[in-house]
């Protein structure tokens, strides 16, 4: 998915320039794209978030681990430079980070700063201060760790690149980004009942903007509007009798053609993927509605019989739905 959606491996996208055949086949994959994304996003949700303000004095270095979770870093005064699988780069003022798969990385003062291990700072609020590092220039960075759930966190994350950079480039990086701190730094000052619920809403919307912001600025879209066109309908309707035959006529493509094309954009054959998402949708409907039978969880999902249910949910998770169910896992 990671070719359908176009994005680069930084995640770092500028104007281009099109010709106007180029930009209305552009627009129209960009559409079916965006509506991909606004689908997933449906099945996302946040569980928890927190925040940190964290005031650096140079020199300084920390080395953020791998977790489960999803990290966005906004610099709101001095600068940076990120390393993430060993490649380095400059975060301006403005600038917004977003890490969406936890993988480890440092942030630096500079280039050839040291680096200590950061702690996650386990807390019970909403949001942590801290003041770190040396005497000298001081950067300033809004931190956001954010744990999602949810039958389309897997593949929304699977679309999104390893590093996602926005720079604000003499304006917001993100539109909108302003307000949406201003309101999340409100809920965590204030602390007023139902304050995590807000902040969390508050952070749904800012990743939703990032991943937005992304779409907007690439400089090419390499995917294919007809497979976008059948990704959609096999999200929108995963009870479906699908068939690589009926993807590939919503597509407007030979079966054969449709096989191919499906499997280099989105890294999987169809009726694979078309599992993945059945499967990540009965978790999702199992968690939200512990006592409904399996049955007729299957029967939501777009299988005809519990046994062939079981044998699919088998396949993709490693354990049959009743076992899972017992003791669920993200």
């Amino acid at each position: 998915m990671k070719n359908l959606l176009g994005w680069k491996s930084w995640g770092v996208v500028e104007r281009g320039s099109w010709t106007d055949d180029e930009s209305a086949s552009n627009s129209l994959a960009r559409s079916s794209m965006t509506d991909i994304l606004t689908t997933l996003l449906r099945h996302v949700r946040i569980e928890t978030t927190q925040f940190g303000r964290i005031e650096l004095g140079a020199p300084w270095g920390a080395r953020i681990g791998a977790h489960d979770g999803v990290d966005l870093h906004h610099v709101l005064a001095g600068a940076l430079w990120l390393e993430h699988d060993g490649v380095q780069r400059r975060i301006d003022r403005g600038d917004l980070l977003l890490l969406p798969h936890g993988q480890p990385h440092c942030l630096r003062s500079a280039p050839d700063a040291a680096v200590v291990d950061a702690a996650r700072v386990p807390s019970t609020g909403l949001a942590v201060r801290r003041r770190l590092g040396g005497a000298g220039p001081v950067t300033v960075v809004l931190c956001a760790s954010i744990a999602l759930a949810g039958a389309g966190r897997s593949l929304l994350l699977r679309a999104l690149p390893a590093v996602v950079h926005l720079p604000a480039e003499g304006r917001e990086a993100v539109p909108g980004l302003a307000r949406l701190l201003d309101g999340i730094r409100d809920e965590v000052r204030a602390r007023r009942p139902g304050a995590p619920l807000f902040a969390a809403r508050l952070a749904e919307l800012l990743l939703l903007a990032c991943v937005r912001a992304a779409l907007e600025r690439r400089d090419e879209v390499q995917g294919d509007e007809r497979i976008a066109r059948a990704l959609q309908a096999l999200y929108r309707s995963p009870a479906r009798p699908w068939t690589v035959a009926s993807l590939a006529r919503v597509a407007g493509m030979s079966r054969s053609a449709f096989a191919l094309a499906f499997r280099v954009a989105v890294g999987e054959a169809p009726l694979h993927h078309l599992r993945r998402w059945r499967i990540e949708l009965a978790k999702e409907a199992m968690r939200a509605r512990p006592t409904l039978a399996l049955a007729e969880v299957a029967a939501e999902v777009g299988y005809h019989s519990e046994a062939a249910f079981n044998v699919a949910f088998r396949r993709e998770v490693g354990a049959p739905p009743g076992a899972w169910r017992s003791h669920p896992s993200t």
